[in-house]
């Protein structure tokens, strides 16, 4: 029965292993942009041609048959959202004062969609109308980037700079006269710094100060990471780097020390230093445990079980991930929910399911659903297995013993090999 039971165990592991290949393969092939099939959703029936520049980007589009009112020519912008890449068309034409945007198309995005959709309510789009080429779009300078979806506004604002820009260089001869964007680092990400030491400090050494700190920091984490930055990591943001999607440290600089902080502390602390320190989220389940009062312990079963729940979801993610190329599609966590008021489909169930459960189970949804730590947990435990087959490799090897010639005669070294 138990060699049944194994084999059929091996058998699903192989299929989730090469099912998710397969739609790794398949949605590589898909995601080939066919750019006259975006611009076909804001053109209409108007024909397009690719204009010839010796194959200097950007890409543009002109009109085959213009009419009045038409703009000259779509330029085609790419830049780096929190999700991934994201492109826009950029509708310009020639004025008596030089060249203007007309108007704005977000293409494509890979970010989560009420984000897009408060950028949209907020006319975010429409602040590029009539504006020169030759402008800085700068966040917080000649551009608003709105709170609340900052991230996916600077990604917006650094396609259409970058495209416009260098299509008044290469295409039109153009000096640059605009300024250029500096790096986005300040008091926030300073902060979030201090934030990680504390946590590195806390865990690593013992001490009166440590243990205060281990009381105090998920409050902080609470108050930082959750509300004031909203930098709690998804799947989707883990995702998001199989799909070799890396945000420019520039831009997006508190991503980059989020990862560095997870990620660093598996590998050379052998930590997650994530989970019950940065996890927002995990605090709140604690709090809303302490309030009631009221604990049910989880059988083993239900334990065990736990652990194919959350593979499974896992598995399921993935495959949309996969597929679609959209990390934010496959991510299910309420965290976007509960701390920017933001989500989709199934997280408006997610997020009161989660925070009921935790009134009774401790770290309810850490324990049973959570794909971060799960894959955290996983990636601490497949380190230390790594460290210890190295060891064996290395002890396994033979030993040179050397023995020295008091005569004078040339050193010579036996074998041993250890048992």
């Amino acid at each position: 029965m138990r060699v049944t039971h194994s084999r059929t165990t091996t058998f699903l592991k192989t299929l989730a292993w090469l099912s998710l290949l397969a739609a790794f393969v398949i949605g590589q092939l898909a995601s080939q942009p066919n750019h006259k099939a975006m611009l076909s959703h804001y053109m209409g029936d108007l024909e397009l041609e690719r204009a010839d520049y010796q194959n200097e980007k950007p890409i543009v589009f002109k009109l085959v048959k213009q009419q009045p009112g038409d703009a000259d020519v779509v330029v085609l912008g790419e830049g780096e959202g929190y999700g991934g890449l994201m492109m826009v068309g950029i509708f310009a034409h020639r004025t008596d004062t030089g060249p203007r945007i007309q108007k704005l198309a977000l293409l494509s995005n890979t970010e989560t969609p009420p984000y897009i959709e408060r950028l949209k309510k907020k006319h975010f789009f429409n602040q590029f109308n009539d504006k020169l080429i030759t402008d800085d779009f700068l966040i917080d300078s000649d551009i608003d980037g709105y709170s609340g979806a900052t991230i996916s506004a600077r990604g917006i604002t650094s396609a259409v700079r970058q495209a416009v820009h260098l299509g008044a260089v290469n295409h039109l001869k153009m000096p640059s006269v605009w300024q250029e964007e500096q790096w986005q680092f300040g008091a926030k990400e300073a902060g979030l710094l201090l934030l990680v030491a504390l946590v590195v400090f806390a865990n690593q050494y013992q001490s009166k100060l440590s243990r205060k700190l281990k009381v105090i920091i998920p409050f902080l984490s609470l108050a930082y990471v959750g509300i004031y930055t909203n930098a709690s990591i998804s799947f989707g943001s883990l995702s998001s780097i199989l799909l070799g999607y890396f945000p420019s440290p520039k831009h997006h600089p508190i991503w980059w020390i989020m990862m560095l902080s997870v990620f660093g502390g598996i590998v050379f602390l052998r930590r997650n230093l994530y989970c019950n320190n940065l996890c927002p989220f995990s605090t709140v389940q604690g709090v809303l445990h302490k309030i009631s009062g009221i604990r049910l312990n989880l059988t083993p079963q239900v334990t065990r079980h736990a652990r194919s729940i959350i593979l499974m979801l896992i598995w399921m993610s993935l495959m949309l991930i996969f597929l679609s190329r959209h990390p934010a599609l496959g991510s299910y966590e309420p965290f976007s929910m509960m701390f920017a008021l933001e989500g989709m489909g199934m997280q408006w169930y997610i997020l009161p399911f989660s925070l009921l459960g935790a009134l009774f189970v401790p770290d309810f949804w850490c324990r049973l659903f959570c794909p971060v730590g799960f894959t955290l947990n996983e990636l601490v435990r497949l380190r230390s297995k790594a460290v210890n087959i190295f060891k064996r490799l290395i002890s396994s090897k033979t030993q040179f013993i050397p023995i020295a010639d008091i005569t004078g005669n040339d050193v010579r070294q036996k074998q041993r090999r250890s048992k």
